[in-house]
């Protein structure tokens, strides 16, 4: 699917960072997602525009508008499920940002120095 491998190359860039790559594919599946939804009127709008010729000679019986729907949601549907295959393991990019370097220096000192104080009797001791 060159949606989905477009996509993929986008996000093989060296800075890229965990969370923006689980933000890029949640916002893809939900664009095409929201493109299967508008089906119906993306048909009707193409409908309108384009007017192809009868061929007097040839009739063609999956020329309707139920074909032309089916199709366009089994492509809808196939670019989703490319993208989950390809991205199945999308969700353990959250648990690698915690070890980034800048994220898991912040967190060693944050663990480290405690933000609350210490009782008054260790301190005498």
């Amino acid at each position: 699917m060159p949606h989905v491998d477009i996509l993929f190359n986008q996000l093989q860039k060296r800075k890229t960072q965990p969370a923006q790559v689980k933000t890029a594919i949640d916002n893809f599946e939900k664009c095409i997602v929201d493109v299967r939804n508008k089906i119906d009127d993306i048909i009707n709008e193409a409908k309108s525009i384009c007017t192809e010729p009868q061929d007097n000679k040839r009739i063609r019986r999956n020329n309707s508008s139920h074909d032309h729907r089916v199709a366009a949601l089994a492509v809808c549907n196939n670019i989703v499920n490319t993208a989950n295959d390809r991205f199945q393991f999308k969700d353990h990019l959250v648990a690698a940002s915690l070890f980034s370097p800048n994220t898991l220096e912040n967190t060693v000192v944050s663990v480290l120095t405690p933000s609350w104080k210490l009782p008054a009797w260790l301190i005498q001791n």
